[in-house]
């Protein structure tokens, strides 16, 4: 079955641990998908394309998915487009929301974005809420192809249609330089508020002008000081990074 989507990328806000922060997300690729899926002896996902990194990422969820449903199902899964424009927490957001919904298709379902996103939650189990966060928002931008806004279930909101052009260049992993024992309630709490009501003013903005490289310049800086403080990251003016994985950075230039 072929399958049209987006790679996202989280491009305000960044993850400050056991909190709940909203995130701005949005398209940096489309992509084209072939996935099949068939009975077999035990789950496993067939790649064609894909980058190393991320296939054990998505294999580990698509087992998991078959556990819960008492299934024995195998996927197979190219990638038709180049792999330029895409980091890998997009790839593996976009890739586990058209798993989930090829397998409603197989059970004769037809799966909407909100039960795509819930699901695959659940699915990926990730107890830190501001790490699960970013997954929710990236899929969320994948499956509507724009610009979003996201929070939670509750709180969140399609932004603009639009394609953000970055280039890929490494992904890490994090060490929390500060923590809330460290700095005390108050301090954590105000930079964790600082982040958030940022990304909510940035969306606010582009709801009004939809000038969006013009509202990104004035509010990336908030969130490049924030994740340097807590996180040790540097940035540049062109280079700069966003969420990855859980307790990844991926460093993304435009």
């Amino acid at each position: 079955m072929k399958l049209k989507s987006y790679s996202s990328a989280v491009i305000l806000g960044f993850p400050i641990p056991d909190t709940s922060n909203p995130f701005i997300a949005v398209p940096t690729k489309e992509l084209v998908f072939n996935i099949n899926i068939e009975k077999c002896n035990k789950p496993i996902v067939l790649f064609d394309n894909f980058p190393n990194e991320v296939k054990e990422y998505i294999l580990n969820y698509w087992k998991k998915l078959n556990e819960g449903l008492n299934e024995n199902l195998c996927a197979k899964v190219n990638l038709e487009e180049n792999l330029k424009g895409s980091t890998y927490s997009g790839l593996y957001a976009v890739t586990t929301s058209l798993l989930l919904y090829s397998l409603g298709k197989y059970n004769n379902e037809i799966l909407e974005e909100d039960e795509i996103i819930e699901l695959t939650r659940i699915t990926d189990n990730v107890k830190d809420p501001s790490w699960s966060s970013v997954l929710d928002s990236l899929r969320f931008s994948s499956l509507t192809g724009k610009s979003v806004v996201y929070r939670n279930d509750e709180e969140n909101s399609s932004l603009t249609k639009i394609i953000f052009p970055i280039e890929f260049r490494s992904m890490i992993t994090l060490n929390q330089k500060l923590t809330r024992d460290l700095l005390g309630n108050d301090v954590y709490g105000s930079l964790t508020h600082l982040m958030g009501i940022s990304v909510l003013e940035a969306s606010i903005r582009l709801r009004e002008s939809n000038n969006f490289r013009e509202v990104f310049n004035i509010f990336r800086p908030i969130t490049d000081a924030i994740s340097k403080i807590m996180w040790g990251l540097d940035s540049n003016e062109n280079c700069f990074y966003v969420p990855g994985l859980p307790n990844t950075a991926e460093k993304i230039c435009i």
